[in-house]
C-alpha cells in the first residue's frame, strides 16, 4: 500500500508558535491595554473625557501607542520566524526536512499570520462585544470598529510580508530590520529629497504643495502617521478604501515575490548583506544615489549656495558608496584601487540622475498662461494661506476681474526674470491659476521684494488682492460672538461683545483696510495692536488682522467710544526706547532688523536711551519691516523682559531731530 504524506505539518506550526509565540502575546497585551482597557477606565470615570469623532482612531485611545505597535510587532515576527535563513546551521538543517522550499515556507507564512491577526481579533471580539453590552457610542461606533479590524489586519500583513521579502533578499537580520524600514519610507523619502532638489533647481516649482498634497501616497507609515499631524484634521480614519485595498494586494504580490526569492535563494547565503548577489550593484547606486541627494539637501539648507550643494553631492555620495561597500563585504577595508574605480563609476552614474532631472523641466520654469486661458488666479504669500482655506472649507477669494489678472500675471513673469530658487529672498509669492478648462497651475517665488516692486504694487492695491490679504474683508459681523484687541505692550486689552459695538467697528476696519496704500501694507508705521474675532462659537479662524495707527477712522472709532487707550500701545506703556544707528558696510546674513539688533546687541553697541513719553511718541512714528534705514528703535515694554521688545526703523529724511543732531 502507497504512503501518503500530507502536505501540511502541524509540527511545524507548533514549533514556530513555541519560537515567535511571546510576540503575538505582547502585541495582544500592547493592544489591549491602549484600547479596551483605556475604555474600560474612561467609562469607570465620573468625568470621563470628551471623545472627539475619530473613535478607536482618536486620541482617546492613544493612535501613535497604537502605531507603535503596529509598526514594530509584524517586523519582529518576520525578522524571528524566518531567522534561520541567516544562520548557517539553522538554515542548513531546516532545508534538510524531506518538504519542498515552498511548503516550508508558507508553513512559517501561515504561522506568522494567525500570531499577528489573533492578537487583532481578539481585542475586536472584547470591544463588539462590549459595544453589545454597554452604550459606547460616545467612543466608538461598529462600524469604526470593523475599519479598525481591517486596518489594523491590512497593515500588519503588509508590513508583514515587506519583512519576509527583505529577509530572503539578505542574510543578515540585523539588516533585514533595517532595510525593511528603509523599503517602506523609501518612495516617500526619494519623493521628499527629490522634491526638495526640485524646487532648488527650478523657478517657480512648489515644494510644499507637492509635499502636502501627495506624499502619503508613496508609504503606508507616512499615509498612517500624517493622519494626526493636524488636530482639525476632517478625516475620520487614517487610511481611506481605496488605499487600503492597495495596500492589501501589495502584501499579497510581496508574499509572490518572497515565495519566488524563497526558492531561488542559495542556501551558502546566510551571512550576506544581500543573499541575491546580482543586486549588489543596484544597490550601490540606489545608496549612493540616495546619500548623494541628502547631502546636498543638508548643505543646501545650512548654506543656500549651488557649490556647496554640489560638495553636499560629493561627501553625501562618497559615504553612502563607501557604506554600502562596507555593507556588503563585511569590512572596512575598502580604501583601495578597486573600489576607487568602483566609486567613479558609481559617481559618475548618480550625477548623471541628479543632472538630468532638472532638464527635464525646462518648460515647467518658463511657462506663464495666458490671461485669455485663466479663470481666476490666486495670489499670497505661501502655500499653507490657501490651503487653510480649502481645508476649512472657506470661500476662496480669487482674483477675477481681466485687469488684475494682467496684473498678476505681469508680476509672475518678471518673478521669472528675477528669481533665483536658492535665494533666500524675504519676500514670498504663491500663484493658484484656475483655467478655463477647469485645471489649475500652482507656482512658488521667493524674491527681494525691491526687485519686481512696481508689479507687486499694482497686485496688491487691487480690491480683490486685499479681499485675500485681509480675510475681514469678506467677515460678516452678525457672526462675530467676540472680537478681542490686544496692544503689543501686552498691557490691557478691550474686549466686545455688544453686536452693536462689533458691527460699528468691523464697518471702520473695513473701510480703512478697502482704501489702504501698498507702502502701508508692505511697511506700516507705528506699533500695532492684534485685532482676534471669535465667529460662529470658533476663536480659530482666518479673521485676525493687525491694527496700525495708520488706520485712521478706526482710530477716530476707538477714541470716540472711549477705548483708545485700552486698545493701542501708548508711550505711558514703554519702558524706554533704544535707538541705534544703522551699521553701515556689515556683514550679516540676515537684513532683518530685528536679527540687527540682536548682533548689535552681541557685540556691545550702546544705544541712545529715551525714557521721557514725548520723544517715545515722536519714536512710535518709525516704519515696520525694513530692511535698510538710517536708524533703529527697539521699545522695551517691562525692565525684567529684555526679550519682549518691538522694533521700528528711520530712514534718514524722517527721523526725528533730536536723532539725527545726535548721531551726526
Amino acid at each position: 500500500m502507497r504512503s501518503k504524506t500530507s502536505s501540511f505539518n502541524k509540527e511545524i506550526i507548533k514549533q514556530d508558535f513555541r519560537n515567535v509565540g511571546w510576540i503575538s502575546i505582547v502585541y495582544f497585551l500592547g493592544l489591549f491595554f491602549i484600547v479596551p482597557m483605556q475604555l474600560f477606565m474612561e467609562m469607570s470615570k465620573e468625568e470621563p473625557s470628551i471623545p472627539d469623532d475619530r473613535g478607536l482612531f482618536g486620541s482617546i485611545f492613544a493612535y501613535e501607542l497604537q502605531l507603535f505597535f503596529l509598526f514594530i510587532m509584524p517586523l519582529l515576527m518576520a525578522v524571528f520566524l524566518f531567522r534561520y535563513l541567516h544562520v548557517k546551521g539553522a538554515s542548513d538543517f531546516a532545508h534538510s526536512f524531506p518538504m519542498k522550499r515552498g511548503k516550508l515556507y508558507q508553513h512559517h507564512i501561515v504561522s506568522g499570520v494567525i500570531l499577528l491577526i489573533l492578537p487583532i481579533l481578539l481585542n475586536y471580539l472584547i470591544l463588539i462585544i462590549t459595544a453589545g453590552a454597554v452604550d459606547v457610542q460616545d467612543y466608538y461606533t461598529v462600524t469604526n470598529l470593523g475599519y479598525w479590524l481591517w486596518l489594523f489586519s491590512t497593515m500588519t500583513l503588509l508590513i508583514f510580508m515587506v519583512g519576509v521579502f527583505v529577509g530572503t533578499l539578505t542574510g543578515l537580520s540585523a539588516v533585514q530590520g533595517i532595510l525593511t524600514y528603509i523599503l517602506l519610507f523609501l518612495p516617500a523619502g526619494l519623493y521628499v529629497l527629490i522634491a526638495f532638489h526640485l524646487s532648488s533647481y527650478i523657478k517657480g516649482y512648489s515644494g510644499d504643495v507637492v509635499l502636502e498634497r501627495s506624499i502619503q501616497y508613496f508609504s503606508p507609515l507616512v499615509d498612517l502617521v500624517e493622519f494626526q499631524r493636524y488636530a482639525p484634521d476632517p478625516a475620520e480614519v487614517p487610511v481611506e478604501k481605496l488605499p487600503l485595498i492597495i495596500y492589501g494586494l501589495v502584501a499579497a504580490a510581496f508574499y509572490v515575490l518572497s515565495l519566488f526569492l524563497y526558492k531561488k535563494r542559495s542556501l551558502e547565503s546566510a551571512g550576506r548583506a544581500l543573499a541575491v548577489t546580482a543586486l549588489n550593484p543596484v544597490f550601490k547606486v540606489g545608496v549612493t544615489f540616495c546619500f548623494a541627494l541628502f547631502g546636498g539637501m543638508y548643505f543646501t539648507v545650512s548654506q543656500n549656495e549651488y557649490s556647496w550643494m554640489i560638495m553636499g553631492y560629493f561627501i553625501g555620495g562618497t559615504f553612502g558608496y563607501a557604506a554600502a561597500s562596507m555593507l556588503l563585504e563585511k569590512t572596512w577595508r575598502v580604501f583601495n584601487w578597486r573600489h576607487l574605480k568602483g566609486w567613479f563609476g558609481y559617481g559618475a552614474v548618480t550625477c548623471a540622475l541628479i543632472a538630468i532631472i532638472p532638464f527635464l523641466w525646462q518648460n515647467y520654469e518658463s511657462y506663464v498662461p495666458k490671461s485669455s486661458e485663466v479663470e481666476k488666479v490666486f495670489v499670497s504669500n505661501g502655500y499653507w494661506q490657501y490651503q487653510r482655506m480649502v481645508d476649512e472649507e472657506m470661500e476662496i477669494p480669487f482674483i477675477t476681474s481681466v485687469e488684475s489678472i494682467q496684473s498678476t500675471i505681469d508680476l509672475h513673469e518678471q518673478l521669472i526674470e528675477v528669481s533665483n530658487p536658492l535665494e533666500d529672498g524675504r519676500d514670498s509669492f504663491f500663484f493658484v491659476y484656475r483655467m478655463e478648462d477647469g485645471s489649475e497651475i500652482y507656482r512658488q517665488y521667493r524674491v527681494d521684494e525691491q526687485e519686481v516692486a512696481e508689479a507687486k504694487k499694482a497686485v496688491y492695491e487691487t480690491e480683490e488682492y486685499k479681499k485675500i490679504e485681509y480675510p475681514v474683508l469678506g467677515l460678516d459681523p452678525d457672526k462675530v460672538n467676540r472680537l478681542h484687541i490686544g496692544s503689543y505692550s501686552g498691557q490691557g486689552g478691550k474686549e466686545f461683545y455688544d453686536p452693536e459695538l462689533i458691527a460699528g467697528f468691523v464697518e471702520v476696519l473695513k473701510e480703512d483696510i478697502e482704501g489702504i496704500s501698498y507702502e502701508d501694507m508692505v511697511t506700516p508705521r507705528g506699533l500695532y495692536s492684534n485685532v482676534h474675532f471669535t465667529v460662529n462659537g470658533n476663536p480659530d479662524n482666518p479673521f485676525h488682522v493687525q491694527l496700525h495707527p495708520s488706520f485712521e477712522r478706526t482710530m477716530g472709532w476707538l477714541k470716540e467710544k472711549g477705548f483708545y487707550e485700552e486698545a493701542m500701545t501708548l508711550p505711558a506703556d514703554i519702558h524706554r526706547a533704544d535707538v541705534y544707528r544703522w551699521p553701515e558696510n556689515r556683514d550679516f546674513s540676515n537684513n532683518h532688523v530685528r536679527l540687527i539688533v540682536e548682533r548689535l546687541k552681541e557685540e556691545g553697541i550702546e544705544p541712545l536711551e529715551f525714557t521721557s513719553d514725548e520723544k517715545i511718541g515722536s519714536l512710535m512714528k518709525g516704519q515696520q519691516n525694513q530692511e535698510d534705514g538710517a536708524y533703529i528703535v527697539a521699545f522695551y515694554f517691562d525692565e525684567r523682559n529684555s526679550d519682549h521688545y518691538e522694533v521700528l526703523s528711520f530712514g534718514k529724511e524722517d527721523a526725528p531731530d533730536f536723532i539725527k543732531e545726535h548721531f551726526e
